[in-house]
């Protein structure tokens, strides 16, 4: 079964790498070097202020149908970046056949909507949260500071 994930996070450079890491062994077993890469959803070359969808598609073997547990990675110049600050911060995907959009099972669906998979997850920070007010913020101040009125979304 094609498992899609997503996250939102701000790049802190263009270079940066994102990754699903998790108990599965598709995903890597909690090793960094079997983690699956993801792939953003614009060019990081237009701006590391504006944060950024990362979509990354897993195909589980039997039995997809167990809770997984997952989080997400980033390399930035290569160092490895877990997401929060340890196991406590581990997400977890119980399957739900109500999740599934075109053939793909779709992680952190949200409602009845069978047309989309949203809302995504956000980068958990090392403190826990999602800080997704102060991405948000650095990202209109950085408008701001450019004097620009249209970005590059």
């Amino acid at each position: 079964m094609l498992f899609r994930f997503g996250v939102i996070l701000t790049p802190e450079s263009s270079d940066v790498k994102v990754y699903i890491l998790g108990s599965r062994e598709e995903m890597g077993n909690w090793d960094p070097r079997g983690a699956v890469q993801m792939r953003a959803s614009q060019k990081l070359l237009l701006s590391t202020h504006e944060p950024c969808l990362w979509i990354g598609d897993v195909q589980l073997a039997e039995p997809f149908k167990d809770t997984l547990w997952f989080k997400f990675v980033k390399r930035v110049r290569g160092t490895c970046i877990l997401e929060g600050s340890g196991p406590s911060h581990d997400r977890c995907c119980s399957y739900d056949e109500t999740n599934m959009v075109d053939g793909v099972y779709c992680v952190e669906h949200g409602g009845d909507s069978r047309n989309n998979c949203h809302p995504i997850g956000h980068w958990i920070e090392e403190t826990g949260h999602t800080d997704e007010m102060k991405h948000t913020t650095s990202f209109y101040f950085s408008v701001a500071g450019q004097k620009a009125i249209h970005f590059s979304r």
